[in-house]
């Protein structure tokens, strides 16, 4: 019988196509309530419960006939007077666009943004959970009616102040405009904002967090030298060069890494605070893994073997854990046995003193050898 270590990191690998939407929940964000009480983002347009089928054989021409229709009931009840015959235009193709895009053409895991009304408030980013074409319809109220609704269901992931956003994407957020893709400049920040660990378009990030109200130099001094520790890993990996004797610590106060060869690191320490590395390589997960091995204090033998996963959302390349595998595989090498415990005893210190945290849960399971 044989230990098998399995790292979990509370990382997404996102797909090239992955893509953030922009959803309005109505006219004067009146489903606002209704929408983040029921989890189903939900497009303002009455009626499209009397098409017959299924959504996904829904008729063009019809829907935009309903379309049509809800918009010219509206105008007549606001007191304006009824066309004699219906007149289909270009903001009911537009309102068609919006409907079909949320229903039919994002796909499952791509995150929709919700916001409220005004500049400090708080914008609701959700990830969608099914398939496209798979619609969920909601009874809500309006104009002292109950009306069915067609959208898609959401999993409430993060929130973020609307001003913490660029400009760019603020005023994104406030246009009254149902349901649209914020464009590929504005994807990093979002994903910065929700996601602690992940990949996509060929960069790794990833994020230790601290609780520590008061971030003393001594905290200071063990997260640095855990993150300065990697470094110096994955530069002798990279370079097939073995480290020179002495502990971690030696190893440490020796290194003479290039500045353009580190990997980028941002760094706050308020509390909560985090630091959060930045790669085109795979270190920065394997950061996270090696972190929580050591910091569980995973016996030499059974570290160097473990496997390492993460979310993987619709058909992402997932070869890219294979490297990061790879990668802490190589570090523990590295290493060797004392100086891995050495590491295990830093991780533990830094995870109780400093709070320092990583997204990664640990789990070793028995492997039973069939004759």
């Amino acid at each position: 019988m044989t230990l098998a270590v399995k790292v979990a990191l509370g990382a997404y690998v996102l797909p090239d196509d992955h893509a953030v939407y922009k959803y309005f929940p109505g006219k004067e964000y009146k489903f606002y309530d209704i929408v983040r009480q029921t989890s189903v983002a939900i497009i303002d347009i009455r009626g499209l419960d009397e098409l017959e089928g299924e959504p996904g054989d829904w008729d063009d021409d019809e829907v935009l006939n309903i379309i049509s229709v809800d918009r010219t009931e509206r105008a007549v009840a606001e007191g304006g007077d009824r066309p004699k015959r219906l007149i289909k235009s270009a903001g009911d193709k537009m309102a068609q666009t919006f409907l079909y895009g949320l229903l039919f053409e994002a796909e499952k895991g791509d995150l929709i943004l919700m916001p409220q009304k005004g500049y400090g408030t708080t914008v609701m980013i959700g990830q969608l959970v099914d398939r496209a074409g798979t619609v969920k319809t909601v009874r809500a109220k309006d104009d002292a009616e109950t009306h069915t609704y067609y959208g898609r269901r959401v999993k409430w992931i993060g929130g973020v102040e609307k001003r913490l956003f660029g400009a760019q994407l603020v005023d994104l957020l406030q246009t009254p405009i149902a349901f649209f893709d914020v464009g590929y400049s504005n994807y990093e920040q979002i994903y910065r904002a929700v996601f602690d660990n992940y990949v996509y378009d060929s960069q790794f990030i990833a994020t230790f967090r601290t609780a520590k109200n008061i971030f003393t130099p001594k905290d200071s001094f063990l997260t640095s030298v855990w993150l300065e520790l990697l470094e110096v890993l994955e530069g002798a990996r990279g370079s097939g060069i073995k480290l020179p004797d002495g502990s971690i610590y030696d190893l440490v106060i020796g290194s003479d890494i290039n500045d353009d060869d580190r990997d980028d690191l941002s760094i706050s320490v308020q509390s909560p605070g985090w630091f959060r590395i930045r790669s085109t390589g795979p270190s920065p997960l394997a950061s996270l893994a090696l972190f929580a091995m050591a910091a569980q204090g995973v016996p030499y033998s059974q570290a160097i073997g473990a496997t390492v996963g993460a979310k993987i959302v619709r058909q992402a390349d997932d070869s890219c854990m294979g490297d990061v595998d790879a990668s802490v595989r190589d570090y523990i090498k590295l290493l060797g046995k004392d100086r891995w415990e050495q590491a295990c005893k830093l991780a533990k210190q830094a995870e109780a003193e400093a709070k320092l945290k990583a997204d990664a849960r640990v789990s070793i399971q028995k492997m039973v050898r069939k004759n």
